[in-house]
């Protein structure tokens, strides 16, 4: 079936260790630290037992979103692209269409296999 973005990647950018926290903090501590980074918010917040599906956007600013994936188990969060169009732009509906289409709640309930298939970096 041909992806209307194109193939999906999922590059890692940081632990929680990178950004401070600690193994045990909570999730909820855990994203609203992430959020802070970015000086946004959760527009949409899909949480499994291994992994969050986050959409990052900026506050009223509806077309402003990016999805990223956050790694219980590894601590590790990743940014979600796409090989065609834009990635850092996307609405709660484009969100929720991508979310659907490259059937991300299942690669969020096991973000593992995330890091069997991505480049030797010092997060894996």
């Amino acid at each position: 079936m041909l992806q209307s973005r194109g193939p999906v990647m999922f590059q890692p950018l940081f632990t929680t260790a990178d950004i401070g926290l600690r193994p045990d903090a909570s999730v909820e501590h855990v994203v609203k630290a992430f959020l802070n980074i970015g000086e946004a918010l959760a527009s949409r917040w899909i949480e499994m037992p291994r992994g969050i599906l986050l959409l990052q956007s900026v506050p009223d600013e509806p077309a402003s979103g990016a999805i990223y994936l956050y790694d219980r188990d590894r601590h590790v969060f990743y940014f979600v692209s796409f090989r065609e169009g834009r990635d850092d732009a996307l609405t709660a509906a484009e969100f929720d269409q991508l979310v659907s289409e490259y059937d991300l709640v299942s690669r969020t309930a096991n973000p593992g296999f995330l890091s069997a298939h991505m480049p030797k970096t010092g997060l894996a």
